[in-house]
């Protein structure tokens, strides 16, 4: 397992100033985001070359791509439009490739049957249509993945290159306990996104409610060799640096 920053610890950073944060940080590997935050690679004074090259030029490992999530619908009118919605996650996933990632991170739209129709065919659709990429599908409170449940509703139907997306925040934020959830679809993460908190008040990372020791002994013995994701989301911490040096300390001193 290796750690990860993640730019939602400062979401109105543009990308030279997150590169700059992580590596003083500490961290090796990063992780952006197509929306959501500031430092997108949709730039206009960016190119893909230009992302990748100063990536590089800070000593930084690209390992993760948050593209935009599959709802099935249109953005600007909500016309139910799995077509619509697909193009632009192709879109998105081949911007990822040219940056270098065959394994991308989505997540649902909203909790319908509808939603969980549009879902599964789109996932399944994307797969097809790209052959040599893996869609990490993310929990988020009052999505279509929330839930245990959904989730095991769903991937018996996709493919194996659909993984999980695990997000501890949403999965608080939810009242979803997270290690009965982690042991059921261990076998199946293809990525981890740690918070212990969501929403609530600035506390040092690893006193909030994740069960971090037992939550990464799980993670161990599924033989899960992938990212963890550090993220301080949510937390208005006036100094993002310490915080961010002291959560990537903590995380290395358990594992």
């Amino acid at each position: 397992m290796h750690l990860v920053f993640s730019p939602t610890l400062c979401p109105d950073a543009l990308l030279p100033a997150v590169l700059d944060l992580a590596t003083t940080a500490g961290f090796t590997h990063l992780e952006l985001f197509r929306a959501h935050t500031q430092s997108t690679p949709v730039h206009d004074d960016w190119s893909v070359p230009m992302v990748r090259a100063a990536i590089a030029a800070a000593g930084l490992t690209l390992s993760g791509f948050n593209i935009r999530n599959l709802t099935g619908r249109k953005a600007d009118s909500d016309e139910r439009n799995l077509n619509y919605n697909l193009r632009q996650l192709e879109w998105d996933i081949h911007l990822g490739r040219a940056l270098g990632l065959k394994e991308m991170n989505t997540r649902g739209g909203a909790r319908t049957a509808e939603a969980r129709e549009d879902l599964i065919e789109g996932i399944d659709k994307l797969l097809a249509n790209v052959p040599d990429i893996t869609l990490n599908l993310g929990n988020q409170k009052d999505n279509r993945l929330q839930t245990l449940a959904d989730y095991q509703a769903v991937l018996p139907q996709l493919p194996d290159r659909a993984r999980v997306l695990l997000d501890t925040g949403h999965l608080l934020a939810a009242n979803e306990p997270i290690l009965p959830f982690a042991e059921a679809v261990a076998d199946r993460i293809g990525l981890v996104h740690l918070r212990d908190q969501q929403g609530a008040k600035p506390v040092p990372f690893g006193q909030g409610d994740l069960p971090f020791a037992d939550l990464l002994g799980i993670l161990n013995n599924a033989d899960y060799q992938g990212p963890l994701v550090i993220e301080l989301e949510d937390v208005d911490w006036a100094e993002p640096l310490p915080a961010a040096i002291a959560a990537r300390e903590y995380v290395e001193n358990l594992l």
